[in-house]
């Protein structure tokens, strides 16, 4: 299982966007989140399986407008 913060500290990192904790709730085309495109998407799932160990069904996530949500899916995942 990944944390909040550990999911948080992947996006910051491995995808450059300057995010916090608070910025889950953004959607990923909201001035927040900026440029979000499927790149960052592939870059986030390699990033997370990376660390977890864990494969991730990359079409659930597709369904997510927000940080949150694809955070929600990674963690049970």
């Amino acid at each position: 299982m990944i944390t909040k913060d550990d999911f948080v500290r992947i996006v910051r990192d491995e995808l450059a966007l300057p995010l916090n904790g608070a910025d889950l709730e953004a959607e990923l085309d909201s001035e927040r989140v900026v440029s979000w495109d499927s790149l960052h998407m592939m870059r986030l799932v390699a990033a997370v399986e990376r660390e977890t160990g864990t494969r991730i069904p990359v079409g659930r996530l597709l369904e997510d407008r927000s940080l949150r949500g694809i955070y929600a899916k990674v963690a049970e995942a």
